[in-house]
C-alpha cells in the first residue's frame, strides 16, 4: 500500500527548499529542477504540487511573510506591557539569528525581482500592508493619537528595513555578523526608549 503523503507538508518542504536556494544563490537560481534537487527529489515530484516556477515563488514569498508574522504575533501575545510588546515584535522582525537572516535574504531577492514583476510586486505590497497593520496594533497603545501612530509606524518600518538590510548583506565572518546583530538590536532598543515615558 503506497505511503500517504500530506500535500500541505510536501508544499512546505518545497517552499523551505526554495528559501535555501534563494538565500544562498539568488532568485534566478530557484528553478524547479534546482529546488527539487535541494529537496532531495525529482522535478516530476515537485511539479505534482507546483505546476510552474511562478506558483512556487509566490508561495515562497507568501510563506516567508506568514512565518515572520506568526512569530511576531506570538511574541505580542506573550507580553502584557505595551512598550515591551512593541519591542518584542520589532526585535522579532530583525535578522538576529540564522533562520531570520535566511528569511531576510529571501525577501531581498523578491524585493529586487518585484521591481520588474507586477505579480510579485502586488504580492509583496499585500504582505507589507499586513506587516504595517500588525505594527499599528502594537504602536497605537504607546502613542497619543491615530495620526501619530501612523507616522511612528512609517518611521519604524524604515528603521527595521534599514537595519535588516544592513544585517542581511554578506558579512565577512560569523563574528562580524554577531557584532552587527548586537549593534542593530541596541540601536532599535535606544530608539524605543522614548516610548517609556508615554
Amino acid at each position: 500500500m503506497p505511503k500517504a503523503v500530506d500535500p500541505i507538508q510536501k508544499r512546505s518542504e518545497f517552499v523551505a527548499a526554495s528559501w535555501d536556494v534563494i538565500a544562498a544563490e539568488g532568485l534566478k537560481a530557484a528553478t524547479l529542477r534546482r529546488v527539487a534537487a535541494e529537496a532531495g527529489c525529482t522535478t516530476g515530484a515537485l511539479t505534482h504540487y507546483y505546476t510552474d516556477r511562478r506558483s512556487l515563488l509566490v508561495d515562497a514569498l507568501r510563506a516567508a511573510h506568514y512565518q515572520a508574522g506568526a512569530r511576531m504575533m506570538d511574541a505580542a501575545k506573550r507580553i502584557s506591557s505595551h512598550q515591551a510588546r512593541l519591542k518584542a515584535v520589532l526585535l522579532e522582525a530583525l535578522p538576529l539569528d540564522e533562520p531570520r537572516v535566511r528569511e531576510w535574504r529571501v525577501w531581498l531577492a523578491f524585493w529586487a525581482e518585484s521591481m520588474n514583476d507586477a505579480e510579485l510586486a502586488q504580492e509583496n505590497t499585500r504582505r507589507y500592508a499586513e506587516w504595517r497593520r500588525l505594527l499599528e496594533d502594537v504602536v497605537r497603545p504607546v502613542v497619543r493619537n491615530r495620526s501619530e501612530a501612523k507616522r511612528e509606524v512609517a518611521h519604524l518600518v524604515a528603521l527595521i528595513d534599514g537595519l535588516g538590510l544592513r544585517l542581511a548583506r554578506h558579512a565577512s565572518s560569523d563574528q562580524v555578523l554577531e557584532d552587527e546583530q548586537r549593534e542593530c538590536a541596541a540601536t532599535l532598543v535606544r530608539h524605543l526608549t522614548r516610548f517609556e515615558a508615554a
